[in-house]
């Protein structure tokens, strides 16, 4: 029995594949991030970022970057890829790249379908790899040392993601979002802009977000907008809301803790009626000139907050509808709720957002003080 059972075994081994298209470790280079640039000669130009392997132990004791840059040109995003080979014997693997930017002179210029079509076809990268655009060269960005984490590309991917998180000042574009966002009825996608302040190292902050229409890059609008953008789109998680005291430069901060807008289309003799309703709680961080020693006085407060929510919401939709972008998605909305109406828009061309009329109504509800004290914490 126990020769028979060696005997199927061994026949078994037959079977099996054997690696016959493997790869050792050492024929490739693996890819933090990528920064994408143009040429004056119309060239595309990639800068690299690569993990530096780990020296051998033997020869270990040497200190210096995890990573280190490469720069390749070429006629295509593709072709520049593939000459890494030719600057470093080995083959750029880009299944852990964290990060892409791009500059802001190739996102005008460029369908961004077309600058990520790379990205979107080979079975290396992945979906979830974050996507930011920048003011002047991409490169600079890359080449720039992170603060905390180990390289920038992580830092520029967690400062994407927390900075929409807790300031709703962005949006946590990536791979899957881009591609998702182009592919609608409205072709509008959104990702993070990012600066470095002038004359300082290692300066980048995201300030605001880039917004590209029909594949291109048209307007890039402030941190103050996009928090206004996040609770148009229901996106909004945690972020300050300030309103002036009446007759002072001084501010007081709610921060929104809670979430969620409601939003409805309607038609009323051909006219686009958009109704969105923000329902927030909040609590209070620095009080200047309220006092809330009674119902009332909350109530009023409450008011206050939703006025200048109101109104942040509407000059970023009146500012969208000057340009004729559909910033906020009106016409998936149509598209989802009226497929039959959304195609006669399409197929006659009708300006349907810049005739729109949007309705804005919030709904706020302070629901912690921060402390016992019900007037600002200066005054006796």
């Amino acid at each position: 029995m126990q020769k028979l059972i060696k005997y199927i075994v061994a026949s078994s081994l037959l079977f099996l594949s054997g690696c016959w298209d493997h790869a050792e470790l050492t024929e490739y280079v693996f890819v933090q991030s990528l920064a994408i640039d143009q040429k004056k000669d119309g060239s595309i130009k990639l800068t690299t970022q690569f993990y530096k392997p780990a020296p051998k132990i033997a020869s270990a004791g040497g200190g210096g970057e995890s990573y280190f840059n490469l720069e390749t040109e070429a006629k295509s995003v593709f072709d520049a890829i593939r000459d890494v080979t030719i600057h470093l014997g080995r083959k750029a693997n880009w299944g852990h790249v964290r990060f892409i930017v791009i500059s802001e002179n190739v996102a005008r210029k460029h369908y961004l379908g077309s600058v990520l079509d790379f990205f979107y076809r080979d079975h290396e990268p992945r979906l979830l790899t974050g996507v930011a655009v920048t003011e002047g060269s991409a490169a600079d960005y890359i080449k720039e040392k992170p603060h905390v984490e180990n390289t920038v590309s992580e830092q520029l991917n967690e400062v994407t993601k927390t900075g929409s998180k807790f300031s709703a000042k962005t949006y946590p574009a990536n791979l899957f979002t881009i591609g998702k966002q182009l592919h609608s009825e409205v072709d509008t996608a959104y990702a993070p802009y990012l600066r470095k302040e002038k004359e300082k190292e290692n300066s980048i902050y995201v300030d605001g977000l880039s917004i590209f229409h029909k594949g291109k890059l048209k307007t890039i609008i402030t941190n103050k907008e996009t928090k206004s953008l996040m609770l148009a789109l229901n996106n909004f998680q945690f972020g300050i809301i300030g309103i002036t005291c009446k007759g002072s430069k001084l501010q007081e901060s709610f921060e929104i803790t809670e979430s969620h807008t409601n939003t409805s289309v309607e038609f009323k003799n051909d006219v686009i009626h958009y109704f969105l309703q923000p329902k927030l709680q909040a609590s209070i961080g620095e009080l200047e000139c309220s006092t809330i020693e009674t119902k009332e006085q909350l109530e009023v407060l409450h008011k206050k907050l939703e006025k200048q929510v109101n109104s942040n919401l509407k000059a970023l939709l009146k500012q969208s509808q000057k340009k004729n972008i559909d910033i906020i998605g009106l016409g998936n909305d149509i598209y989802r709720s009226n497929p039959k109406e959304w195609q006669r828009i399409k197929k006659e061309k009708i300006p349907y957002y810049k005739d729109a009329v949007f309705h804005v109504k919030a709904e706020v509800n302070i629901l912690n003080t921060g402390t016992d004290i019900s007037k600002p914490f200066h005054k006796k």
